[in-house]
């Protein structure tokens, strides 16, 4: 007598699209501090992503997928495991996953570099203006 392999549903999201949803038996996360695992009929989890790979195995094939997520958070539900993140390409070459993944974050530092530059530069600009603001006047004070 044969059992069937368990199975849950693996759906990842970007705020513009759904890169995977499919049924899974297994996934594979990196976080800061290690790999950490799920398989199916897991407690209910959640946890914040770092940017890396997410391996997962589709049931009946013995070859890992894998996907490059940048940051996000994953949650398990009840036969559910759900992935918000702002980018993620699907692969199945590690190297060019990789590749894909130091571009992104080098669009993201380079973002934030410009952001910051403006931030400072409004700063700046709003303090000239409030020491330039004249004295009042005597009646006000």
């Amino acid at each position: 007598m044969s059992e069937e392999t368990p199975v849950t549903r693996l759906m990842v999201l970007t705020p513009d699209r759904v890169v995977l949803d499919d049924t899974v038996t297994a996934i594979r996360f990196q976080q800061e501090d290690g790999w950490r695992g799920v398989l199916p009929h897991h407690a209910p989890y959640m946890t914040r992503l770092v940017n890396g790979v997410l391996l997962y195995r589709l049931p009946g094939d013995e070859q890992p997928h894998y996907l490059v997520l940048f940051g996000g958070t994953l949650e398990v539900k009840q036969d559910m495991i759900v992935v918000l993140t702002a980018a993620a390409d699907k692969g199945n070459d590690l190297q060019e996953l990789a590749r894909r993944l130091l571009e992104r974050q080098a669009e993201a530092d380079a973002l934030a570099f410009e952001a910051h530059i403006e931030f400072t530069k409004v700063r700046s600009a709003l303090l000239r203006a409030l020491t330039d603001l004249p004295v009042a006047p005597e009646v006000i004070r």
